[in-house]
């Protein structure tokens, strides 16, 4: 069903726009040089490491700034393959690793692999091998160089073939919580949620590709945390996912979703030594409910962190939860500036991502955009004006290209 246009509206509103867009108040580009230093900078007990504690309240959230995507990655925008109803994509996550984009569909159990282009690769059945994925893969790792998909489930890793989506093996993992497997070397390295309650005794570990561990990083490191909930008991640490940036060769970020009351620290782990070392935290973070919670992310040029309000009433199918993301901020490492933004696809006129929530694992920042909120998207910002002549073309180009039966479109890019 092609979308019908008024291009008569739109024209009238640009032609206008145009005429008044030295006073549309859009930047071009921002710096956050100009922005007040809003963290501070804290030498670690062992003498060679600094800990960046980011103030919550120096942040002025009543009027945040456009902050341009391009400074925060360099990325593309994809679409994604369709013409057949089997390789649509839906709502939720799309994750970029390397030279592939990869969704995952818990109510279908399967996971559709694309290259970066866009090109349908492969369907993964869930239901094939031991276990299914219904509700229970916490996450999915391609490892390029053997062609292989890696699904992780509460118990257990599933091994599959890239190209073709053939069930190869399993990896049993015991008992796990939120896990993630990544290739390091010629092993497996694997993050997951410590959870006190459930007594897990790894929340870091290395093991060979049959799932042998040879090191590992304890849970009970978190478990010291000051978190107190009167419905739960002291020190209970809830729901949590590692988020995993390989940045560096030699260590990986560790970070994980805060929802009770807990701040937390993004850690380096360094897999060389065992070490996990704090990075970055912040201070005075002021919850509204129980329900809200935090995510902390880091680049090599700067600190991120995204707060989320969500509804306290279950939604359906799954007693899921509507996920509105409330502020969000970013602070330059070496500065330590940092103000709360509104990040904008500055390739589309600074078009706001608004409540839409962006996946960053593995280094890969992705954006998943179903047509329809794409063209709303596109028309909320021609509607308001303030683009230039090639950046009217350009989008006005872009929404007349985009049809209601398109597969979805990913914005993706590598972190700065």
């Amino acid at each position: 069903m092609k979308k019908i246009v008024s291009y008569i509206t739109f024209f009238v509103i640009e032609t206008f726009s145009m005429l008044q867009s030295c006073q549309s108040g859009i930047e071009d580009s921002l710096s956050l040089d100009n922005y007040p230093i809003v963290a501070e900078r804290i030498p670690l007990d062992n003498g060679t490491d600094s800990l960046i504690v980011v103030d919550y309240d120096k942040f002025d959230f009543d009027h945040p700034i456009d902050f341009p995507l391009s400074e925060y990655c360099d990325y593309e925008i994809v679409k994604l393959e369709g013409g057949s109803k089997s390789i649509m994509v839906g709502a939720g996550d799309v994750f970029a690793q390397g030279n592939y984009l990869v969704w995952y569909d818990f109510i279908t159990q399967r996971i559709l692999v694309f290259d970066r282009k866009g090109k349908y690769i492969s369907t993964i059945n869930g239901k094939d091998g031991p276990g299914n994925f219904e509700m229970l893969c916490q996450s999915v790792y391609i490892d390029e160089e053997n062609e292989i998909v890696y699904a992780n489930l509460i118990r257990r890793t599933k091994v599959y073939d890239l190209k073709t989506g053939e069930f190869k093996r399993s990896i049993d993992q015991g008992q796990t919580y939120y896990l993630t497997s990544i290739p390091y070397k010629d092993k497996l390295l694997y993050l997951q949620t410590p959870v006190e309650l459930l007594r897990f005794e790894k929340a870091i570990w290395i093991a060979d590709k049959e799932g042998k561990v040879e090191q590992y990083f304890p849970a009970s490191y978190f478990w010291k945390m000051d978190i107190v909930d009167s419905t739960i008991g002291d020190n209970f640490w809830t729901d949590a996912k590692p988020v995993v940036l390989d940045i560096e060769k030699d260590y990986f970020i560790y970070s994980l979703f805060h929802n009770l009351t807990v701040q937390d620290s993004t850690y380096h782990y360094y897999p060389a030594t065992n070490k996990l070392i704090p990075s970055a935290t912040q201070v005075n973070y002021k919850k509204k409910s129980d329900s809200d919670y935090y995510v902390q992310e880091e680049t090599p040029s700067y600190y991120s962190a995204i707060y989320i309000e969500r509804s306290a009433k279950p939604l359906p199918p799954y007693g899921t939860y509507k996920y509105i993301v409330g502020k969000r901020v970013i602070v330059d490492k070496k500065t330590l500036k940092g103000s709360a933004i509104n990040l904008c696809v500055d390739q589309l006129g600074m078009i706001n991502i608004g409540q839409d929530y962006w996946t960053t694992l593995h280094g890969d920042f992705c954006l998943n955009l179903s047509p329809d909120i794409l063209l709303q998207r596109i028309e909320e910002r021609l509607n308001k004006g303030g683009l230039d002549g090639d950046e009217w073309l350009k989008l006005r180009t872009l929404y007349d290209s985009i049809d209601d039966d398109d597969n979805n479109y990913v914005i993706v890019g590598k972190l700065k």
